[in-house]
């Protein structure tokens, strides 16, 4: 009975086998194939599965660049769903042309008639890019007309117990960009002991040249908050680290990445230290004068002004010989002042004042006396009042305190200068003394440093001023700092902190932020263009520009407001909406783009898609963005996020551009974890057309 059931047995398992689709398995001959990255070339297939399907036959084989169209098909059957899902892998995102499908015709399977195809940058997450396209004989080329994809998965109907074959499928190259992981520079940046990760990256060109391919002997680097300490290169967990708002980094140009990488950052002692500051913009400083921090509008005469001075107002102990005085920069034709008086404690402010003008600031001429009104105290009120400056041009103008309701105090709240044709006007606000006292939320400014541009031995840098509001922070306003350049380094020591006034919030809504982005076209038009956001229901590019010797004249620069260039900030018109605090704006001189101006961001700031796109000139118009990467990080870092990604224009090369993005978690105890707050890079490069 034994040997029976035996027997049976065999003949059960023979029989199965039998009905088992027979592959050809003839070895496959070596062939010459060499990728030169040329539209219309067939890319490699790094892998074929089908998880939720049986395949019969092998995938490897399948997959072979060298397989003949008419061996080694695939068969597939027991579909855990009504569809068959075939999912094929490359090594990179690449923009596809077509697909070239070739069905199984034969007695062993049924053709596939109509397929879907979805596509995916990540290998996780797909997109329908095509539906029931039906295939005459089991066969055609599909058009996917350059879109990217690191995987495809081709879907067609299982039918129930039945086997489908497939005989061969080729993916050709599209015009576009090839997308993959620049992991050298990505782990350059995985430190072990100091600098062990940072928010944020720009990069400069010590030299200057900021174009593509001007990689220089020295190339800085300056990152925001950063962690100083050790890593456990077993764990890679943090130890001992402390965090400073900002440092410093440093490639030779003429060693790998790796080793070529230094760090430096501030020390006291011991304690490693921030490199640049907030002392300069905190406090009852003159500057507060002419800064938008307080007001509800900007550069708007109507604006009302609040009643915490806080880093807002300007105030100081009375001397009886106290003044404040302005800088334009040069001789302007001056239209009219207002003055908001002190709002937080109205004894402290003003009753009577002198205002003065002068040239060169030593001549003074006596313009006018004004009384003040005692402010409010509200918050809300509209407290200021505008007079005339009769048109008369000067430099500077003094603004000499006569009198004030306290006997020990006397301070100002807010000042607003217009030129001859109304326009707002900006300058360099002194005193005769202020009150350097920090107090609240000022106890925990600190510097994010945004994009800067490096004119002959400075490098100019536009910081933002943060300061914590509740459990979130709050920017309250733009700065410039102007660092020397010396023997190859930013000393950052002796650094000049300037004001700008390029955080503003218009009548219409929203805060205007620049510095976001910088990109030095004075070769092509004489311009540097500063790019930033307008934030308002979404980030949404804006631009000025400015000559390069003008950098620090804010008085010059410009503003596009949809058709031409004006004078006043709040004209500023948005461009794209979706972009990132931190962007980058290139001229591409060469290739599929030349002469146009490519846009990189995160698209929506923490989307995890790095995105790209191109205009004719340096304010638009822009094209929709196209998505080149999914970033990974968020599904296997915990609680990580990814944001902020730009191109990196002097270490890129023609046609192959070098982009980073930040990597950052929404838990606390994350920041243990060393793989997060560093940057990634990524390196797209430009397929090639054939000769």
């Amino acid at each position: 009975m034994k040997r029976l059931l035996t027997s049976i047995l065999f003949l059960l398992v023979g029989l199965l086998f039998s009905c088992q689709p027979a592959t050809t398995a003839e070895p496959i001959p070596a062939c010459e194939w060499g990728f030169t990255e040329t539209v219309n070339e067939e890319i490699r297939i790094l892998s074929v599965t089908a998880p939720k399907s049986t395949i019969q036959g092998s995938a490897d084989d399948f997959a072979n660049v060298c397989k003949p169209i008419d061996s080694h098909e695939l068969f597939f059957k027991n579909a855990l769903v009504k569809t068959h899902q075939v999912i094929f892998t490359f090594d990179a995102i690449y923009p596809l042309q077509d697909i070239v499908f070739t069905g199984y015709v034969g007695d062993q399977a049924d053709t596939v008639e109509m397929v879907s195809v979805d596509l995916s940058l990540d290998g996780e997450n797909y997109d329908r890019a095509v539906t029931d396209r039906e295939l005459p004989s089991g066969s055609g080329v599909i058009d996917l007309s350059g879109h990217a994809a690191k995987a495809v998965r081709i879907v067609f109907a299982a039918g129930l117990g039945t086997t489908k074959g497939i005989q061969d499928v080729r993916f050709h190259l599209g015009e576009g960009y090839i997308v993959r992981e620049a992991t050298e520079w990505s782990e350059a940046f995985l430190r072990y002991s100091g600098w062990t990760g940072a928010d944020g990256i720009f990069s400069f060109n010590l030299n200057g040249d900021d174009s593509i391919g001007a990689l220089g002997p020295i190339t800085a680097f300056y990152f925001s908050d950063t962690f100083v300490g050790t890593v456990d290169q077993n764990t890679l967990f943090r130890k001992a680290s402390v965090m400073i708002n900002n440092s410093l980094g440093y490639y030779d140009g003429n060693a790998d990445i790796f080793n070529g990488l230094t760090f430096a950052y501030g020390t006291a002692g011991d304690a490693a230290q921030s490199a640049f500051h907030p002392n300069a913009y905190i406090g009852f400083i003159p500057q507060n004068l002419l800064d938008s921090d307080g007001l509800s509008a900007t550069f708007d005469a109507t604006a009302t002004l609040s009643d915490e001075a806080n880093g807002v107002m300007w105030r100081t102990a009375k001397t009886g010989s106290d003044f404040v005085q302005i800088d334009f920069g040069s001789v302007i034709p001056l239209g009219t002042v207002t003055l908001w008086n002190y709002n937080e404690h109205p004894d402290h402010g003003v009753s009577a004042v002198r205002i003065l003008t002068s040239p060169d600031g030593s001549t003074w001429i006596p313009l006018m006396d004004v009384d003040v009104a005692k402010a409010s105290g509200t918050s809300g009120q509209a407290d200021a009042f505008t007079r005339s400056m009769n048109d008369v041009s000067a430099r500077h103008v003094r603004i000499e305190i006569l009198s004030s309701y306290d006997e020990t105090m006397v301070g100002l709240g807010k000042l607003f200068f217009t030129d001859e044709d109304g326009e707002p006007l900006f300058g360099t606000v002194t005193a005769s003394s202020y009150d350097d006292s920090v107090m609240g939320n000022e106890l925990s400014s600190r510097l994010w440093l945004q994009d800067g541009i490096v004119s002959g031995d400075h490098l100019y840098i536009f910081p933002l001023l943060v300061k914590d509001d509740g459990s979130l922070f709050k920017v309250t306003r733009v700065g410039v700092i102007k660092v020397p350049i010396t023997g190859g380094t930013i000393d950052f020591e002796h650094a000049d902190y300037l004001a700008s006034p390029l955080q503003s919030r218009p009548s219409t809504g929203g805060v205007l932020y620049y510095g976001a982005g910088v990109m030095d076209n004075t070769e092509i038009d004489g311009f540097v263009y500063v790019y930033g956001y307008l934030d308002k229901g979404g980030r949404h590019l804006i631009v000025a520009r400015v000559e390069k010797d003008d950098l620090e004249d804010f008085n010059r620069w410009r503003y596009f407001d949809g058709s031409g260039w004006s004078k006043d900030i709040n004209d500023s018109a948005p461009l794209i909406e979706g972009v990132s605090p931190e962007l980058s704006v290139t001229r591409i001189a060469s290739g599929m783009d030349a002469g146009k101006y490519m846009l990189v961001a995160m698209e929506g700031t923490t989307s995890g898609r790095v995105v790209y796109s191109v205009s004719d000139t340096p304010w638009g118009g822009f094209r929709d963005f196209f998505v080149l990467y999914e970033t990974p990080e968020s599904g296997f870092l915990r609680g990580a996020f990814t944001y902020n990604a730009k191109m990196h224009v002097h270490l890129s090369q023609p046609g192959s551009y070098l982009i980073s993005y930040n990597v950052n978690t929404s838990q606390l105890a994350a920041l243990n974890d060393a793989r997060i707050y560093h940057p990634r890079f990524i390196l797209i490069t430009e397929t090639k057309q054939a000769e």
